[in-house]
């Protein structure tokens, strides 16, 4: 059975787990209390009767007149580290180079019919001549365009949170020509919601299984396959007793995640697990703390920490693939 048969068969197994998973852990929600806010509890005690929502209080917040929407965000890090590679370092460097990296995109709600994105990301980083072996001025080390398209597959079956996502990458590289100067991939991503899947009380970890396919001759045996698992979970400070309500802190998110990813003759031949990555990342919701209007979208700050461990020794040579500690700071907006 070749490799991508087989990865197929896990990622349907992966899936059909899931259903059957559900079946036996998920129960209704019986949490029907009745929330009551501090005013309606001093109407209470004082005899008089807690008062109505006002009709403009009662009606929905601000909605989007249409269904579509936009994304900017703009980081610095101090490596960019991708797949457990490094590359943004030559050897000798001596020191590190900021790498500048900047995403734009926009996507389209279709209802019924999932979630439809395009975006392009962009890589600048001061040493790019060094890393790349040409004589050039520019900075620009690479150019990504993804088109991807996400359905929630509990619309067919509630008892299945999981979020479906196929889509294509194509990974364009200025500085070099020829068949070099380009590739492309596709990938099938499951998302699930295991908080949603096994109630309230469960911690969520919110695993993610991606598969990617080269299609082109990246890989150590040509069009090489990348595997990775992930989980991850964000902790609201407003939800802490002790400083849910301090100033700052209130708005501020902190995500501890793991990934596991696999080298199936992508960076070398035969199937392996390449590297693993532990990552923290802080992130504040400016726009809540500077009382940015609904209608004119959310702005966030984030700062991340991760480490990367080669799992895998680099017995090709043919990358970079070292452990790495690597951060850096990204601001977003999103409308």
């Amino acid at each position: 059975m070749s490799t991508i048969n087989r990865m197929t068969v896990l990622l349907l197994i992966a899936l059909v787990g899931a259903v059957g998973l559900s079946s036996v852990a998920r129960g209704e929600d019986a949490d029907g209390r009745k929330e009551t806010t501090w005013l309606a509890a001093l109407d209470e005690k004082i005899g008089e009767p807690a008062p109505g929502p006002a009709p403009e209080a009662a009606a929905a917040g601000w909605k989007k007149p249409i269904p579509i929407g936009f994304y900017l965000d703009y980081t610095v890090a101090t490596d960019y580290i991708w797949r457990g590679i490094n590359l943004s370092e030559f050897r000798g460097e001596g020191r590190e180079k900021l790498n500048h990296q900047l995403t734009a995109g926009v996507n389209y709600d279709t209802g019924d019919f999932g979630t439809i994105d395009f975006s392009v990301w962009f890589e600048w980083y001061g040493a790019n001549d060094q890393v790349s072996g040409v004589n050039s001025d520019g900075n620009l080390q690479e150019v990504d365009y993804t088109i991807s398209w996400t359905y929630d597959l509990s619309k067919l079956c509630p008892d299945v949170p999981v979020e479906l996502t196929l889509g294509w990458i194509g990974y364009d590289f200025p500085q070099l020509s020829d068949d070099g100067g380009f590739t492309n991939e596709y990938f099938i991503g499951l998302a699930l919601n295991d908080q949603k899947l096994l109630g309230d009380g469960w911690f969520a970890l919110n695993p993610t299984l991606t598969y990617y396919q080269d299609l082109d001759d990246v890989g150590a045996m040509g069009q090489g396959s990348w595997l990775e698992f992930g989980i991850s979970h964000e902790f609201k400070l407003a939800d802490c007793p002790t400083v849910g309500s301090m100033p700052v802190l209130q708005d501020l998110t902190v995500t501890p995640s793991f990934t596991l990813m696999m080298d199936i003759g992508y960076i070398d031949s035969g199937t392996r697990v390449a590297t693993t990555q532990y990552g923290l990342e802080v992130g504040y919701d400016l726009g809540k703390a500077l009382k940015l209007p609904e209608q004119y979208g959310s702005l966030s700050m984030k700062g991340f920490l991760n480490f990367s461990d080669a799992v895998a020794d680099n017995s090709s040579g043919l990358a970079n693939l070292n452990d790495e500690f690597w951060g850096g700071v990204s601001v977003g907006w999103e409308w």
